[in-house]
């Protein structure tokens, strides 16, 4: 029986209040997808250094690469950023950067290459010898220490942020220091070295802890830290954006030392 033709209009215009809203959802859907599908790929021909600088731009990778840093970094470095002495895991909210600026660009390959990860690419150049120890590096023949030696080293060191005054003391122990050869990565002026890792040991960010105990533990055992390289684990954009999330978490470049 064919149903009456008032009947059949209502029938089609209840098929279109649904039909139409639902197109047009599926047509936003399609539309933000593209729209955002561009801009991710600006993201990644872009000038990294120029992408935090772009609302549009920094906006998208920051949201895209959160998730790769909940996922792959957070472990160590903390859901804030905030790194872990204990472990020797660097703060990436401050203004120091152990590997030349922090810029988007060095943080990726840092991403991309690790230190210390085994990838040839990668910074593998400073590691912090055992002075402690009969050989302290395998690479250098530097020379061991003594307890009263590391403790003169340890005690010159902590009177840079401890705000200790005894010039005496202070002679001694940069006899000490360029003695031992330290100065060879942390520099004569104890200002490290970004080129190669070796942090300046005259500010008050410390990767281990500036105490007199964390610094006679580091002179004595050596530290010789690690970050994974992710070549093989994260695509070019994901690298892209989880160097910007980084860089984001850090005071803005011209604040930067």
């Amino acid at each position: 029986m064919t149903p009456p033709p008032t009947f059949a209009r209502a029938a089609t215009r209840r098929r279109l209040l649904w039909i139409i809203p639902l197109f047009l959802l599926i047509a936003a859907v399609v539309t933000h997808g593209v729209r955002y599908r561009a801009i991710a790929a600006q993201v990644l021909r872009a000038d990294p250094e120029a992408i935090l600088g772009d609302p549009t731009l920094r906006d998208a990778a920051i949201a895209a690469g959160h998730p790769v840093y909940a996922q792959h970094c957070a472990s160590c470095h903390g859901a804030a950023g905030k790194g872990d002495r204990t472990l020797g895991v660097p703060d990436l909210t401050d203004s120091e950067h152990l590997y030349r600026e922090g810029t988007v660009a060095q943080i990726e390959d840092i991403a991309r290459y690790g230190i210390r990860a085994g990838n040839k690419h990668g910074w593998n150049l400073a590691v912090m010898p055992a002075y402690a120890s009969k050989n302290p590096d395998a690479a250098e023949p530097l020379p061991p220490q003594t307890p009263a030696q590391i403790e003169t080293l340890a005690r010159f060191i902590h009177a840079f942020t401890a705000g200790v005054t005894d010039p005496a003391a202070q002679q001694r122990g940069r006899d000490a220091y360029n003695k031992a050869g330290c100065w060879d990565c942390h520099g004569r002026d104890l200002g490290g070295d970004g080129a190669i890792g070796a942090p300046a040991l005259t500010d008050d960010i410390w990767l281990y802890g500036g105490s007199i105990a964390d610094i006679r533990r580091s002179i004595s055992r050596g530290r010789a830290g690690m970050s994974p390289a992710f070549a093989r684990k994260l695509t070019p954009a994901e690298l892209r954006n989880v160097a910007v999330y980084v860089a984001s978490l850090a005071p803005i470049q011209s604040d930067r030392k």
